[in-house]
């Protein structure tokens, strides 16, 4: 496993760590213009991810069978996820779910461009 492959699944962790400690200002930072999501009510861009990640409070999380792969200044991750959330007051399932994430490197930093989360929301 490479450095580049060991970024992706660290990448992903410091995501994780900022949006349950509610650090907007990185979130966001870490987020590229062109950014989509797909969830099982539909596709997001930036500005709808945002929103959705904005109303979520995380609790625990626990991040299991993390998968990175590099191709060329992008890298794939993929993994299980089982995480303490709500959304609007509702509690979201607890056990472990898929999620993939791909990070762009640019000039500066990493952005993330794409994710998918396929648990369903309330």
């Amino acid at each position: 496993m490479n450095s580049t492959t060991n970024d992706g699944e660290k990448m992903e962790k410091q995501m994780w760590e900022d949006i349950k400690a509610k650090n907007w200002k990185a979130v966001e930072g870490k987020i590229a213009e062109g950014f989509q999501s797909v969830h099982p009510d539909g596709a997001r861009d930036r500005a709808g991810e945002i929103s959705l990640i904005k109303n979520l409070n995380v609790g625990k999380i626990a991040l299991s069978d993390l998968k990175s792969t590099t191709n060329g200044d992008n890298i794939v991750v993929t993994y299980m996820i089982s995480a303490q959330e709500t959304i609007d007051l509702e509690r979201l399932p607890t056990k472990p779910a898929a999620r993939l994430s791909v990070w762009k490197k640019t000039q500066n930093n990493w952005q993330w461009i794409c994710h998918a989360n396929l648990t369903p929301i309330p």
